[in-house]
């Protein structure tokens, strides 16, 4: 089975404009973004697994739930998601951000969304079953 192309191509929008944000100096929104395409890659593989995802953008919640699958996720993920999480919200809304926006926050936060990324696709050759939404 492959993961659901609709959620990983918009993850990979996410990805680049990550990347490009980062470039570009805006490290707010390279932060969302990472959270984004991390969030959009563990909810494909949900989806890939149950057919359902939870509706939330905590990435530790989504790791949990494909714990409870019985997919091993390492430990060093669970800390990714957490730091990743609030971005989805502080990120976005000005005056609210208990942290000032950095390059080196949106390096971080990119290279977590990364590993977070590989993981997900690490585990798609193992689903098993029929290919479908590719």
């Amino acid at each position: 089975m492959t993961l659901p192309r609709e959620w990983v191509e918009k993850a990979e929008v996410f990805l680049r404009d990550a990347e490009r944000h980062l470039e570009e100096g805006h490290y707010w929104l390279s932060c969302f973004d990472s959270q984004q395409a991390a969030e959009l890659y563990l909810k494909a593989l949900l989806v890939a697994l149950t057919g359902l995802h939870p509706f939330t953008h905590d990435l530790v919640e989504l790791l949990t739930s494909l714990r409870e699958l019985g997919l091993e996720v390492p430990s060093e993920l669970y800390t990714y998601a957490d730091a990743l999480t609030p971005h989805y919200t502080m990120s976005r809304y000005p005056g609210r951000k208990p942290l000032r926006y950095n390059k080196g926050l949106a390096e971080r936060c990119l290279g977590y969304a990364r590993s977070i990324i590989e993981w997900v696709k690490r585990q798609a050759p193992e689903i098993p079953g029929e290919e479908t939404g590719s």
